[in-house]
């Protein structure tokens, strides 16, 4: 496949057709389940989905065919599929349609449903989480196609339930196994970039652990002077048992949940260290004036962020308003906390040694109890192949000037994790557009179009470049 047809056949692609279409899909309000309540019976999710679907059956993609895939009570799913062209590989590619919500006011001239170009960027809510996914898988087989590249038989499935945990994805999956067979690529368009400068693929996606942490001491609160010195203070219990679980002067986890690296990640972070800097904060996180992160080294800022747990307070009840807060010691203190877990590391594991950690001989034998919320495991990728290095390598020189960066995300996306476990032998390229200033999930949601043409083309020639090895 030659490099400059298909830059200019995705770019014609996105101006003529592509952003038209998926400006109409910003335009259906269609909010995912955990935020829709009548979601069964407006049918927005059902629309949004036939939008995609027949805009994908309708681009003269050789042998392609696709239905909506819904059952009662479950989130619909589209499926297309395209049989091979040259190659006996598989191919699952992913991604989904359902959306957050649309929060506030969002800024002047701009709205969820509104689609307006600005600056380069289609602002909107779901333009590049994940609406844009469905465009790009299809018009890459397109661009394939139109050159007579390769491809193996290929598999798209875009889901209706990510943004609501992904609840009816693995079922599908699996009812519809014999359809999809055996996949030797998958590769989810669901993911991040540092920045647009350069082609990002996403090597790793930390677990979870949620908790709440209960200190009680009292039946009933009382006046501070009078129970003050006899009773202990469930709050000062509380920060002995987060003791525990953390250095309040490093942010280390004390509680065995690490894991040793690999060396090849530490080498990734190293190179990743070296090309963003300081930008491996400021582009991540605002720190107010003077606040210095937790270490100075950035290559140790990554790996902190990618591959160390972490423990976050996240919430805190039992407490009246600071403003009107009177003299009590009050009987309990409830906590919410957040357990980022290493990538490989078993999150359920991880439930027995919090829990163990935090109700084993509590202080004054107050009541600790710690209640698991939800967990989920964290993924960690297998060194891509050669050839799909080397594709890569080219799509990133080509556009930018320059090599592939791998990068670990904070976050978690449970599907992938399940997705492994799926397909244990399947190769997973996850990938994405969601940058600094994208604003997934918040405000002024926005796809940077020249960014997401060079990911559609780099997708392009590593499908082909995948297949013709």
């Amino acid at each position: 496949m030659d490099y400059d047809k298909t830059i200019k056949e995705i770019s014609e692609e996105f101006d003529n057709n592509i952003i038209p279409s998926l400006s109409d899909y910003v335009r259906i309000d269609n909010l995912s389940p955990n935020y829709d309540p009548e979601w069964e019976t407006n049918f927005k999710i059902e629309k949004a989905g036939y939008h995609l679907l027949v805009w994908a059956l309708n681009q003269g993609v050789k042998g392609m065919k696709g239905e909506l895939i819904k059952e009662p009570g479950r989130t619909p799913m589209v499926y297309l599929e395209v049989p091979p062209q040259g190659s006996d590989k598989t191919l699952l590619l992913y991604g989904h349609f359902d959306k957050q919500p649309h929060l506030g006011e969002w800024a002047e001239g701009l709205g969820p449903t509104k689609p307006v170009i600005k600056d380069g960027n289609l602002y909107g809510r779901g333009a590049s989480d994940d609406g844009y996914s469905t465009y790009t898988c299809v018009s890459a087989i397109k661009a394939i196609q139109s050159q007579g590249g390769k491809h193996g038989k290929i598999v798209i499935t875009i889901e209706g339930g990510e943004e609501s945990g992904s609840p009816d994805l693995i079922y599908y999956l699996k009812k519809i196994s014999d359809k999809i067979g055996t996949p030797d690529l998958m590769v989810c368009m669901d993911s991040g970039c540092k920045d647009y400068n350069a082609l990002w693929m996403t090597t790793s996606l930390r677990g979870v652990c949620i908790l709440d942490l209960t200190v009680e001491c009292l039946d009933e609160s009382v006046h501070s002077g009078s129970g003050s010195g006899i009773a202990p203070d469930s709050f000062t219990i509380m920060r002995i048992l987060l003791d525990r679980l953390q250095d309040a002067k490093t942010g280390k986890t004390l509680v065995p949940i690490d894991v040793e690296i690999p060396s090849y990640r530490v080498e990734d972070a190293k190179k990743l260290s070296e090309y963003m800097k300081e930008k491996c904060v400021s582009d991540i996180v605002k720190l107010s004036p003077g606040v210095k992160p937790l270490s100075d080294d950035y290559a140790e800022i990554i790996l902190n962020n990618t591959w160390r747990s972490t423990v976050v307070v996240t919430g805190m009840s039992e407490f009246p308003p600071a403003e009107t807060a009177g003299n009590v010691l009050r009987a309990k203190t409830k906590c919410r906390i957040s357990v980022r877990l290493p990538p490989s590391f078993d999150c359920k594991k991880s439930e027995a040694v919090l829990k163990e950690t935090l109700q084993k001989d509590p202080p004054y034998n107050a009541k600790v109890t710690c209640q698991i919320l939800a967990s989920g495991n964290g993924w960690a990728a297998k060194d891509l192949c050669e050839p799909l290095k080397k594709s890569l390598n080219e799509s990133s020189k080509k556009m930018f000037g320059k090599e592939f960066y791998n990068c670990g995300e904070g976050g978690s996306i449970p599907f992938i994790a399940e997705l492994g476990e799926l397909f244990p032998k399947c190769e997973m390229l996850v990938t994405g557009v969601l940058g600094p200033g994208s604003n997934a999930h918040c405000l002024n949601e926005c796809l940077n179009i020249q960014f997401t043409k060079n990911i559609t083309v780099a997708l392009a020639h590593a499908i082909n470049d995948y297949c013709s090895a």
